[in-house]
């Protein structure tokens, strides 16, 4: 039989959603998946079933890179979806949205049939992102589709990404969120400290099986332990950006620095007041 969590433990009450184990766990319940793809999509009929598929996309030859997706389902029209959950800020991330989605597109080809007429089924992106992309102002909800740059127009419908950034839910209260899409932003970014149940359950009903499948007293022995093994890496991945950004910071304060000590020379300002002043070695000073 299965213990109760109670308010007076110590130990987290839900799993965090931003683990591999976590996401997969959560999105890959097919009632979950449901209601999130109508809450993001709103398509004009309503999404009443998706069949999870192959998460590999293998190259077109031997030597060509394939593709792993976290999740991949297609809805009963057809249409495929790309569930993504990325930790790390990534140098090309926006390409490799499209390449994603690229991939998916050219995989429709019938292969053999020269009557095919390039008929195709649409293909969605999502892409939650623990980071604000790169080279973009924040925006918690990005919608991406070609269009036509004079008029505005929708050129093709079939390819669509979303990017979802979590950071800003961190600092929001729940009475700041007001879209389902708020809701299920804001449930993912804090699930991991939150001691009471999942909030907007009465908003949407679906939050109850969320909770439920993410509370860890619910976890068999063996979920738990792989659970364990994705926490550690997420941990790890974390310390090591947390590092990366503090070396960072570090050599953008020294360039600065040896920028000043630069200019104080040019002003004829003696080698050893400005190392004294800005907190560089001699020979760094000298070295200018």
């Amino acid at each position: 039989m299965q213990r109760k969590w109670n308010s007076t433990m110590n130990a987290p009450r839900y799993i965090n959603p931003l683990t591999d184990f976590g996401f997969k766990k959560i999105f890959g319940n097919e009632d979950v998946m449901i209601a999130f793809l109508n809450d993001l999509l709103e398509p004009q009929s309503p999404i009443a079933h998706v069949t999870f598929i192959d998460k590999d996309e293998l190259g077109v030859t031997r030597y060509e890179r394939g593709v792993i997706y976290d999740l991949r389902c297609r809805c009963e029209d057809g249409s495929e979806v790309i569930v993504e959950m990325q930790n790390k800020g990534q140098l090309n991330f926006s390409d490799r949205i499209l390449y994603y989605l690229s991939r998916s597109i050219a995989s429709q080809a019938e292969k053999g049939n020269t009557e095919w007429d390039y008929k195709l089924t649409p293909v969605f992106g999502i892409f939650f992102i623990n980071f604000h992309l790169q080279g973009f102002k924040p925006q918690s909800i990005r919608t991406i589709q070609m269009k036509v740059n004079e008029t505005g127009e929708v050129f093709n419908d079939n390819l669509k990404a979303f990017t979802l950034e979590l950071p800003d839910y961190r600092k929001r209260d729940e009475a700041d969120c007001k879209t389902y899409i708020d809701y299920w932003l804001y449930n993912l970014a804090n699930m991991e400290t939150m001691t009471k149940a999942i909030p907007f359950q009465t908003q949407r009903p679906i939050f109850e099986k969320v909770g439920n499948i993410s509370e860890l007293v619910n976890m068999t022995e063996q979920e738990r332990e792989m659970y364990n093994i994705s926490l550690d890496s997420y941990r790890t991945n974390l310390s090591v950006m947390k590092n990366e950004r503090a070396e960072g910071r570090a050599e953008g304060r020294l360039e600065e620095r040896m920028a000043n000590a630069r200019n104080l020379k040019r002003l004829g300002v003696d080698n050893a007041t400005i190392s004294h002043a800005l907190g560089l070695t001699l020979e760094e000073v000298e070295s200018l």
